[in-house]
């Protein structure tokens, strides 16, 4: 089953339905600036869409039953888009096997306090860093956030494959940044990311994780704490599928990622209504056709617009 294994053992606590009340920039706000030119608006439609959901699952045995009932698949998807985001860190065999071979790192961030933190970018050309303040100043970071030199020289040689003299530039630029106001302070990296590295450090340190649901779009977000407190932060995207079924105009999705993540949606005809029975015994077909408990479809609570516009 592609689900986080126990890890009891090793005083690590999985909770993958535990939807945390807040995240760093890089969550579910970042996706949407960072992903917002990926989806392309087609013709007007009407749409009924459910609430996600969350189960375990045989992620491929779900595609190849799929596949062989006669529907049509589209994969792979990261998030709502099919290139790739982020980068795919080589060597870490227990992701791998966690969240599937072509998993992706979004961006990660490093807290030093419970508000101030240093937040990694994998969206651009070069990796990036900038430092922010969770207390909502909306004019610079306070002089008073600024982490001292000696923690953020840390930081730049734990994220990164840089010499000690390299990394006291860059933590200096920060903090110069800082001292004039500017709203995020952010520097590039021209330096190789060692992302297994920082990993390791967040694991050996760490004495609880939490993750989010991934709600059918693979975006999952990890928090790392010690002793209750929060330090690290990972924006992981795993690869998710369209399972689609055509009935003349109308359209039937059933959106699913690799960690059982799902959502369904019925796109149709402007101002077009079916009764509820009839889609909701569509996608209870659909799941039994893939594998899936069909009576899962039956606690969905879906919603309705006539039109896009």
């Amino acid at each position: 089953m592609n689900t986080p294994p126990s890890i009891g053992a090793r005083e690590r606590r999985w909770s993958r339905r535990a939807i945390l009340k807040r995240t760093s920039a890089l969550t579910a706000t970042g996706l949407t600036v960072a992903l917002a030119g990926c989806s392309i608006l087609g013709a007007d439609h009407a749409t009924y869409w459910s609430d996600s959901g969350q189960l375990d699952v045989d992620y491929d045995g779900v595609m190849a039953a799929a596949r062989e009932a006669g529907y049509e698949v589209e994969e792979p998807y990261y998030v709502n888009d099919t290139e790739t985001r982020g980068v795919h860190p080589d060597g870490l065999t227990d992701l791998d096997e966690r969240f599937g071979p072509d998993y992706r790192v979004f961006g990660f961030s490093r807290y030093h306090t419970e508000t101030v933190f240093l937040e990694v970018s994998l969206t651009g050309e070069q990796p990036s860093m900038g430092l922010f303040d969770d207390r909502g100043a909306f004019e610079g970071i306070p002089v008073d956030s600024v982490p001292p030199e000696a923690w953020l020289i840390e930081q730049f040689t734990l994220v990164f494959d840089v010499f000690e003299t390299d990394a006291r530039e860059y933590a200096a630029a920060l903090r110069e940044q800082a001292a004039e106001g500017t709203d995020t302070p952010r520097v590039e990296v021209s330096e190789p990311l060692d992302f297994p590295g920082f990993y390791g450090a967040v694991e050996s340190e760490r004495t609880d994780v939490l993750g989010s649901e991934t709600g059918g779009d693979g975006w999952y977000n990890e928090t790392s704490l010690r002793d209750g407190q929060r330090f690290a932060t990972v924006a992981f995207i795993v690869q998710s599928m369209a399972v689609i079924h055509h009935d003349g105009s109308r359209r039937y999705r059933l959106k699913l990622d690799r960690l059982g993540g799902f959502n369904l949606e019925v796109r149709l005809p402007v101002g077009e209504e079916i009764p509820e029975e009839e889609y909701r015994g569509v996608f209870r077909q659909l799941f039994e056709d893939v594998g899936l408990p069909p009576e899962t479809v039956d606690d969905l609570t879906f919603e309705y617009s006539p039109s896009v516009w």
